[in-house]
């Protein structure tokens, strides 16, 4: 049983029942502590372990024009490796050399860049003397996680082979092909090719990477950036990389010249034409999407919740779903109601709904104590009951705006008929009561009762015993449920 008693009885009634708890009770606790040791055990794992996201041109050829369409690699769908921080770089490419079956001499890895632009990029491979650090002193210089592309040379029977020596003078270009007529866009592979160099010098090998023809005539693009507009702009052949302004980790996109064609009878004829679609489209079907969560905000604007709990809730919960305390809110009848209904109104939606006419119901607001307990605190006023739901919900809590929380008194016959609340003075408490079986080790919530503050138990023992069905000389013992708040 649960009863509210004077300070200075506490002494004389409670008792310490620390080794009398009940095996459902020591199974919350021993479930309880195994979640903080997990949660702890993570803490300990993040000190200690990194993620490292490595991408390949694998994930580059899966991702470009089915998932994404500018960029390179969406790293959140790339394979993770959790690594110990302390661990040498070097064991970890014998790890990756498990996983992707590339021996150790055959990867060459880069360290990704954000740019000033908001594009991600690979800005430089990784040197010597970074492989032998660890990897928490390379994750260290770069972010909270370590991105790398993993760059891999393949002979045409698809065997690894070392990747080719790059010096200051070499940049690693990434290309995508671009076809009008399909209006497709896809990653066909990288190049290293010298600063000094010029697009014209490296065509043959650019068709090489779709199957061209050596001699067949190709328009490039270098696609700069996306956000917040599209910025992809032809590249003349005829002027070297340095001079067109283009390095490590650039993307050029290129299609099949259209200069004998009629460009009408494409859409998007041009790399840039299909990107600007491309742009425009996602910002369409962002803007749908983000519509009916917008409607969907303006609308919980007009209504509130209301959350009404009743006896049946509390007989309900306690003993199964809780034990402390009298109920969770989040699993009683919720009301989506508008603020501005008047409350009167209100409780006639609660007729409706559990069949109590108006004049049986009384409410009480709810109320979080000091000691985080969470109560009903005093029952709402003549006055109150004829505003509107919102400034209720102000009265009630004003830290929580957007519910208003009520305990529904309903006084029953014997013949279960509801009749009208008793009238009460502030002479008189409301106490709630929950009766404990030691032989079945269950507590149950078992009714409530108006009492006089000034009052003693002993004067209620009788009531008490007919709540929980006893004779009314049963002898009982009453404690009240306080919550430590000591660390």
């Amino acid at each position: 049983m649960l009863i509210y008693i004077r300070e200075s009885y506490k002494e004389n009634i409670l008792c310490n029942a620390d080794e009398d708890l009940a095996e459902h009770l020591k199974m919350t606790l021993k479930k309880e502590q195994e979640e903080k040791e997990q949660k702890r055990k993570e803490k300990v794992e993040d000190r200690l372990y990194t993620i490292i996201k490595v991408a390949r041109d694998e994930d580059l050829a899966e991702q470009i024009g089915k998932e994404m369409y500018f960029d390179l690699v969406d790293h959140d769908k790339v394979h993770a490796f959790h690594i110990q921080k302390q661990m040498p770089f070097t064991q970890f490419k014998d790890v990756v050399a498990k996983v992707f079956r590339i021996p150790v001499q055959f990867q060459r890895y880069w360290l990704w860049a954000k740019r000033q632009n908001h594009t991600y990029r690979p800005d430089r491979a990784l040197t010597v003397q970074e492989e032998v650090q660890s990897v928490g002193q390379l994750r260290e210089g770069n972010t909270a996680e370590l991105k790398l592309f993993l760059e891999v040379e393949l002979c045409l029977d698809l065997r690894p082979f070392p990747p080719p020596e790059k010096t200051k003078e070499d940049i690693l270009l990434f290309f995508k092909f671009y076809d009008p007529l399909k209006e497709k866009i896809r990653y066909v592979g990288r190049l290293l090719v010298k600063e000094s160099g010029k697009p014209l010098e490296i065509l043959t090998k650019i068709n090489e990477l779709v199957g061209f023809s050596p001699d067949e005539k190709i328009e490039l693009f270098e696609e700069i950036k996306f956000e917040p507009n599209v910025i992809c702009e032809h590249i003349d052949s005829k002027r070297s990389f340095r001079d067109c302004e283009i390095g490590d980790g650039d993307i050029i996109c290129f299609q099949k010249s259209l200069q004998n064609q009629c460009s009408e009878q494409y859409r998007f004829p041009e790399v840039p034409s299909f990107f600007e679609y491309m742009h425009n489209f996602q910002i369409k079907l962002n803007k749908e999407q983000e519509e009916p969560e917008q409607k969907k905000k303006e609308k919980a604007h007009l209504y509130k919740i209301i959350k009404v709990a009743r006896d049946e809730d509390l007989g309900e919960q306690i003993g199964k779903e809780i034990y402390f305390d009298l109920v969770d809110h989040d699993k009683v009848h919720s009301f989506r109601i508008r603020k501005q209904m008047p409350f009167t109104l209100f409780k006639e939606e609660v007729a409706k709904e559990f069949g109590i006419p108006v004049q049986f119901q009384r409410y009480w607001l709810w109320t979080k104590r000091q000691n985080h307990s969470y109560r009903p605190n005093r029952p709402l006023t003549a006055q109150e009951e004829i505003q509107s739901v919102d400034q209720l919900r102000e009265v009630s809590d004003k830290q929580d705006c957007a519910e208003l929380k009520l305990f529904l008194e309903v006084d029953l016959c014997l013949d279960l008929r509801p009749f009208a609340p008793p009238g009460t003075t502030k002479e008189e408490i409301l106490l709630f009561f929950k009766l404990y079986d030691p032989l079945k080790e269950k507590i149950r919530y078992v009714g409530r009762l108006f009492v006089k503050e000034s009052g003693t138990p002993l004067e209620i023992l009788t009531k008490l015993n007919e709540l929980a069905g006893f004779s009314p000389d049963e002898e009982i013992e009453l404690f009240e449920v306080l919550f430590n708040l000591r660390k």
